[in-house]
Parts: structure tokens; C-alpha cells; sequence
């Protein structure tokens, strides 16, 4: 596989590239929660198909600076993956400057069961009616925690994290605070976000669609059936495996709970905007010198969206170096299946919807079949030469079919679309501009107060990740 970035080769099981730290699948190795309650966030997120690169989660800085850069739409590395930085033990009251206004309040917020148990109704932080306790910040903690691992595991050494060490006995990669109190600033901005949001949506009148409040009404039964399966004894053991004894269920279904609110109403919001050709290109004219800086120009080089179903010859032989080859009969059987399926979407509605909902019933392509055979945003580079060749012929049109054949079998294609490289780019960073600004208007308009010196946070052993 090579990176989808700097086109690096890339070795079996690598996601994260080690040239340009790009991550090259949606779910890479997990560290907390692998498996367990992270996968099914993982999995109801993937299903929801709007941007929210903005509201997902704090940085520790106020919104107005997370703006993405010109040009630069995808997330920035915050280190390099390929230096890494000693990690510095401190002790766990250091840095603490006593400041009752942010994280440094105290050196070190670690608590045990007990301690947790008697502080768990605690309020920390209020916006409004909202409440966020000790209990339900452990989840809003360890998520950030989780999903930081999820996204940088392997490369933890990178940012100067221990695993093996406290994160209260750590300085982040900012300098002036722990890990911990990295964390808990990113905890305590996720919550304003998500709570902000939500008292927004409710103000409007917003109801979550059908399909997500099914889900949301489901999920305890299905919690329950995966922790059995895992080898707990309840839903709330296996959350507090990855939480820490302060996390509960229930703090757990109010987050997503507030989650799921906040950010479908956002998307859903930022979704009404739409952008001229002529608005976009002014932009990127308006830009084009820090796009130049990043690499980007307005040239006709385009990423494509594209549906196949892959069928593979049957049968073949393998040699002693494990290579499998195919008689012509093989190959010709494969043909004809592969026509035979093209006919079947030929005989039904020809749409892009019937089309997709073959593929999980025909393509043996584990990479797309179960998203209707989807591929999006391929580039020049990505797919095999004769792949390639279709989807990027000058005449392609949305609709257009075909089969093509490669050496993994006959690919039956649904061209979806295509779109000019600068074009996506400058359309995103629009879209990001938009997003921001609708953000920090929120965030004013309910703003919240935090008592640092109530919070707790019980300890995970995060030496056990992987």
C-alpha cells in the first residue's frame, strides 16, 4: 500500500506513514478501548456523513485559533512522528501555578475509587442549566485520551508521551502543562462544544433523525452484549476497564447522548450553505499564494468518486513463493459473473443507490464492499493503471458504467463524480471559515464556568494499551 499523501510504500499493517505522518486508514491500531466502547463510537461516527472537523473535540485553545490554515484542510501535525522527544517526568505537582482559572489550578488531579465515589456528583462546570460532575467528566477525559490514541498509537514517543508513566508526572508536548492537564483542557472544551451545541439545537426546535435515536435507544442493549462477549460481568465494568471507577453507563449515554444533538445540528446546519463556482474561485485567487506555499495550484488535476464491485477468479493455482495464478477458464468464468451482475443492475433502476446495494452481495473487495463499493477523493497514483485508466478518462461523466479488468479480477464501475483538486480544497476551507465562525458564536453565546479546584480524574493503566 503506499501513502495516500507522499505516495511512500508502506509495509503490511502500517497506517501511519513515517515520511509525512499521514494516516492511511479510517481505524488504525487503538490503544484504551480497542475493541471495546471506542469501536462503537468509531462505527456510529463513520455512519454520519457531514464535517465536523471543528466541533469533534477541544485543543486547548480558544476556537477562534483552531482555524485550519489556507490550504492546508487536512488536520496540521502537531509533531513530527519521525523526531522523537524524550518524555520528561516531573513531579505530579508540577507545573501548578495556582491559578484558579485554568488547568494549572493544581499540579495533579488524580484521585482514587473512593475519593471518586464520595466527589462523583460534584459539579466542575456549568453553562447555563448544564452541569458537567466528576462522574461524567471521567468520560469527556478518557475520551480525548482515546481518541488521541486512536489516532497517534505507535507514535505516542513522538509527542514525549510514557505510556508506562502517569500522565500527571508528564510534560505535554505544549511545555507548560502535564498530560493530564493537556487532557483535561481538551475535556473541558469538548464538553463546552458539545454542550454549547446542543442548547442550540434544543433553542431551535432541532430533533434528532429517527435513525440516530434508534441507535442511541439501542446502544445499552448492545453495550451490554459486547461487554458479555469481552468477558465482563456489565456494560458499566467495561466502561470504567477503559475509564477508569469514576466513569459510569450513564455518564456514558449522556455523552453521546449530548454528542450525537450538538453535532448533527451543526452539520446539519452548516450543510444548508452552499458556494458558487464563482465564490470558491474567487477564494482561492484571493488565497493563491499561500495555497502555492502548500503545494497547491489551480491545474486540472482531479480526485474522483467512484463505485465498483470486484470479481475475482475462483479456483487457481499457488506456488511454492505463495503467488496464485489462473487458468484462462477461471478467467473466463470470472467475466461472465462479472456481466452477469453488470445485466442485473441493468434490468433494476440503473441508480447509483441500486448499484451500491449490490456490492455487498458480489464484491469480494473487502476495502469498499461494505460501503456500496465506494472509493472517494482517488487520485492519479492510488489504484492500479487499468483502474485508473476509466475513472480518469477525459469524457468520464457522472453515471457512466463499465467493467475493467485487472489483475485482482473484473471491476464493475459506477463513475459518481469528480472534482478539481484546488477547487475541493478552497470549497473545504470555506466551509472551515464558516464552521469556525458559527463555533466561537456559540461558544459566546453560552459560555461557561469551571471550578478547577472540584475536579477529580481517576487513573487508567496505560501501559496496557495496545
Amino acid at each position: 500500500m503506499k501513502c495516500k499523501k507522499c505516495q511512500t510504500e508502506l509495509e503490511q499493517g502500517v497506517t501511519l506513514c513515517p515520511d509525512c505522518g499521514t494516516e492511511n486508514a479510517e481505524n488504525g491500531k487503538t490503544g484504551l478501548g480497542a475493541g471495546k466502547i471506542a469501536l462503537l463510537v468509531i462505527l456510529a461516527v463513520a455512519a454520519i456523513a457531514v464535517v465536523v472537523a471543528l466541533f469533534a473535540g477541544g485543543t486547548g485553545k480558544e476556537p477562534a485559533e483552531t482555524t485550519t490554515p489556507v490550504g492546508t484542510t487536512a488536520p496540521v501535525q502537531t509533531a513530527d512522528p519521525t523526531e522523537t522527544v524524550p518524555a520528561e517526568t516531573v513531579p505530579a505537582t508540577i507545573p501548578a501555578d495556582g491559578n484558579p482559572d485554568d488547568v494549572t489550578c493544581k499540579g495533579s488531579y488524580t484521585a482514587d475509587a473512593d475519593q471518586l465515589a464520595d466527589a462523583a456528583s460534584t459539579v466542575v462546570a456549568t453553562m447555563g442549566d448544564a452541569q458537567l460532575t466528576n462522574e461524567e467528566l471521567q468520560v469527556y477525559y478518557w475520551m480525548g485520551v482515546i481518541d488521541f490514541m486512536n489516532q497517534y498509537y505507535g507514535y505516542t514517543s513522538a509527542f514525549g508521551l510514557d505510556l508506562a508513566k502517569p500522565l500527571d508526572t508528564q510534560l505535554s508536548f505544549e511545555g507548560n502543562m502535564t498530560w493530564q492537564q493537556y487532557f483535561l483542557d481538551v475535556a473541558l472544551n469538548t464538553w463546552h462544544n458539545y454542550e454549547a451545541m446542543a442548547a442550540e439545537a434544543n433553542a431551535n426546535g432541532y430533533v434528532l433523525d429517527q435513525e440516530y435515536a434508534d441507535y442511541l435507544a439501542k446502544l445499552p442493549d448492545e453495550l451490554t452484549a459486547n461487554a458479555v462477549s469481552m468477558g465482563y460481568e456489565s456494560a458499566e465494568a467495561m466502561i470504567q476497564g477503559d475509564m477508569g471507577p469514576g466513569a459510569t453507563l450513564q455518564a456514558y449515554l449522556d455523552y453521546l447522548n449530548v454528542y450525537y444533538l450538538g453535532y448533527m445540528y451543526y452539520g446539519d446546519t452548516l450543510s444548508q450553505t452552499a458556494y458558487t463556482e464563482a465564490e470558491v474561485e474567487a477564494y482561492f485567487d484571493a488565497h493563491a499564494e499561500e495555497y502555492l506555499q502548500n503545494g497547491l495550484e489551480k491545474t486540472d488535476e482531479c480526485y474522483v468518486d467512484v463505485r465498483h464491485i470486484l470479481i475475482s477468479p475462483e479456483g487457481g493455482t499457488t506456488d511454492e513463493s505463495g503467488a496464485t495464478t489462473y487458468s484462462e477458464e477461471e478467467w473466463a468464468a470470472a467475466e461472465k459473473k462479472a456481466n452477469d451482475v453488470l445485466n442485473e443492475w441493468l434490468s433494476g433502476e440503473k441508480t447509483e443507490e441500486s448499484f451500491a446495494a449490490l456490492a455487498p452481495v458480489y464484491s469480494v473487495d473487502p476495502g469498499s464492499s461494505s460501503n456500496g463499493g465506494l472509493y472517494e477523493d482517488v487520485y492519479v497514483g492510488q489504484m492500479v493503471p487499468e483502474f485508473e485508466s476509466w475513472c480518469f478518462d477525459a469524457s468520464r461523466q457522472t453515471g457512466d458504467y463499465g467493467i475493467v479488468k485487472t489483475s485482482y479480477g473484473y471491476h464493475i464501475m459506477y463513475f459518481v463524480r469528480s472534482d478539481l483538486v484546488w477547487f475541493l480544497y478552497a470549497e473545504q476551507d470555506m466551509m472551515m471559515e464558516k464552521g469556525n465562525a458559527f463555533l466561537q458564536e456559540i461558544l459566546e453565546k453560552h459560555p461557561a464556568e469551571i471550578d478547577y479546584s472540584a475536579i477529580l480524574i481517576g487513573e487508567v493503566d496505560m501501559s496496557l494499551a495496545g
